[in-house]
């Protein structure tokens, strides 16, 4: 990998966190009576880094990544494991959507990379697991199997727009 590479995933990574944390977090989309309609954007973070990062070094990155998003949000660890499960579901998922041809060495899988309807279902499934598991990890009961459902379908519904819309303005080339 190099150096401009993970630099850029680096800025990338800081610019995400910011956002998330600085503005994403204080959106209230659900008003008084429903009001978990959370956005997440963070998670573009782990889906764009390349397609050859290996699995451990993937979850490190989530640990660390989730990590720094509960310190700034006091969700006691909520987001770092959310991100270590999505860092090692992100390879079987690959593999799962791989086409016919294989992937090319060290490119990342982005929409201009990987074409629209690749890049659609890889978002939404990777969306949708994050958000499905992030409120799992936060309710942690099957009690509440419905709720988990509501919260998770309307939060993917927003964060796949909003995912869709940063992938729009800020393809990366790499």
């Amino acid at each position: 990998m190099s150096n401009t590479l993970i630099l850029r995933n680096v800025l990338r990574a800081v610019f995400l966190l910011a956002v998330q944390v600085l503005v994403l977090k204080q959106i209230n989309l659900g008003g008084t009576d429903f009001n978990y309609i959370s956005i997440f954007l963070y998670p573009v973070f782990l889906m764009f880094l390349p397609i050859t990062t290996p699995a451990w070094l993937m979850m490190i990155i989530g640990f660390v990544y989730g990590y720094s998003i509960d310190v700034f949000s006091d969700s006691i660890g909520m987001h770092a494991a959310t991100c270590v499960f999505m860092a090692y579901l992100r390879s079987p998922l690959l593999h799962f959507l791989e086409p016919q041809g294989g992937y090319k060495g060290g490119i990342s899988p982005t929409r201009n990379r990987m074409g629209f309807p690749w890049f659609i279902r890889y978002t939404a499934i990777f969306i949708f697991l994050h958000v499905f598991i992030f409120f799992c990890v936060e309710v942690f009961t099957p009690l509440y199997f419905g709720r988990i459902l509501l919260y998770t379908l309307s939060s993917f519904v927003v964060s796949f727009i909003f995912v869709m819309i940063y992938s729009i303005l800020f393809d990366p080339v790499e």
